[in-house]
């Protein structure tokens, strides 16, 4: 996964592109994605990433890519995972 800060605009805009993969030996449905954001300050933000299930086949991966708005207190950590 990799994050930028676009603060050229008005507003400045993360940039969140990764990939998820099946690693298994089955067909698989790709589960919703999680980006929690957490600014300098401490709090957390989660957006959710529909995939619609898509299914991924053994070995393919699945690009993404997030245009979120930046916390006010600025970019602490960012992480992706899969919702439950």
């Amino acid at each position: 996964m990799t994050t930028r800060i676009d603060a050229s605009g008005q507003k400045p805009v993360l940039f969140v592109d990764g990939e998820a993969g099946n690693d298994g030996s089955k067909t698989a449905p790709l589960p919703p994605l999680e980006i929690d954001v957490t600014s300098e300050d401490g709090s957390t933000t989660r957006y959710s990433l529909g995939t619609s299930g898509r299914p991924l086949a053994p070995g393919e991966r699945f690009a993404f890519s997030s245009r979120l708005e930046v916390p006010r207190n600025g970019v602490g950590t960012v992480s992706v995972s899969f919702a439950d």
